[in-house]
């Protein structure tokens, strides 16, 4: 089933995805746009949310300089650091952006403002980025949450995103939900809410030949903060590994890798390449989840890329997964179900390429730039 638009929503829009570090400020076009974000380049919200539709979207005639808060060599600095070197950066950081801002003129009338500019409890950047412009605000995790409530530090509920989500969505002319979820809480703050899920190109993703090797390989794509969800399906991946005919293998990328007794396991620092290298390897894609009120937020990306290379996968069912995998995969609901829905795959290769094919067909009808940009441009033009 497609996503649902919450309230009365319908617009159309923009980008040419480029960089701050790629364009002139200032270049001319039809309609300018600015897309912001506290990620860096290399996060997947800032690839999938801000730069493909911002390519997808540059034959409607709109232009966008895209201005995260970290540039690349930031990013990664941050990433690395411990806590006095993450404040350091930040810093840094910060001083580039309202710099970058203080260089910009006028052209830019409208802003697309994605989870947030700044990561401090500060409003200071929001300020400035949406003073005199209209403000489109997008949202594909539930950010709001924070601390325990998504498995990370205790203190992160200093950073006061969940005030700052509020604050932009009620300052903004319509947002913009990765999902029906998230669109149910961002709805108390704002009448004009739209669900576009996180897009996948299938040009840009070769079919996955399937063939029965000497071995079946598993695979995920993930980071660091979302690796421990494959240690709740060890257990399962031990006992799929020891009734498997064939050797099993288990290749991570992005995250740090388990242990899994009876699993040849690799662990790969994640990078385009290592991504669409993984996506041409593996035969079953894997995306556990712990059912909790931030996973239950999420848009289901890592099956998405499975779908669209013609992958099937076994997912938890939890949040919109199901409804996003429909008949492309194996939805799971306990521990018997995983096994189960791996032994399927494993043993019938045409059983994969079956399922491979329904999800790859299911992304290009519901999940690319194609069906979406023109929701999008309209959103974005205002109409």
């Amino acid at each position: 089933m497609l996503p649902q638009v919450v309230t009365n929503a319908s617009r159309d829009g923009l980008y040419e995805g480029r960089t701050d570090e790629e364009v002139p400020l200032g270049a001319t076009a039809a309609q300018h746009v600015l897309g912001m974000s506290s990620c860096g380049t290399c996060d997947p919200c800032f690839r999938v949310r801000l730069e493909l539709p911002a390519r997808a979207l540059s034959p409607h005639g709109i232009a966008t300089d895209l201005l995260p808060l970290f540039s690349k060599e930031q990013a990664i600095a941050f990433r690395e650091a411990g806590v006095v070197g993450k404040t350091l950066v930040l810093a840094n950081a910060r001083t580039r952006l309202r710099r970058r801002l203080n260089e910009m003129d006028d052209q830019a009338g409208t802003v697309v403002v994605q989870r947030q500019v700044d990561l401090t409890p500060l409003l200071a950047l929001e300020k400035a980025v949406v003073t005199g412009r209209r403000l489109i605000y997008d949202v594909d995790d539930a950010i709001w949450l924070s601390g325990r409530q998504t498995g990370g530090h205790p203190m992160g509920v200093l950073k006061g995103t969940s005030r700052k989500v509020r604050w932009l969505a009620e300052r903004s002319e319509h947002v913009i939900a990765g999902n029906q979820i998230l669109a149910e809480h961002l709805g108390k703050y704002s009448r004009h809410v739209t669900v576009i899920p996180s897009l996948v190109e299938p040009a840009a993703n070769a079919i996955r030949g399937h063939q029965q090797g000497d071995s079946v390989t598993l695979g995920w794509i993930g980071s660091p903060t979302t690796a421990p969800y494959l240690r709740r399906i060890v257990p399962v991946l031990e006992r799929f590994a020891k009734q498997s005919a064939r050797p099993v293998r288990l290749v991570v990328v992005g995250g740090a890798a388990p242990q899994v007794a009876g699993v040849d396991v690799h662990e790969r620092a994640w990078s385009v390449e290592m991504e669409r290298q993984l996506l041409a390897e593996i035969d079953i894609g894997l995306m556990p989840l712990d059912d909790t009120p931030w996973s239950r937020g999420k848009c289901a990306y890592k099956a998405l890329q499975y779908m669209a290379c013609a992958i099937p996968s076994v997912v938890d069912d939890v949040g919109i997964s199901a409804a996003t995998v429909g008949g492309a995969g194996h939805v799971a609901r306990n521990a018997v179900d995983w096994l189960e829905g791996l032994q399927a795959l494993a043993e019938d290769v045409g059983l994969r390429t079956r399922l491979g094919m329904i999800g790859r067909e299911r992304v290009e009808r519901e999940f690319s730039p194609q069906r979406w940009m023109p929701t999008l441009a309209r959103i974005l033009r205002g109409e």
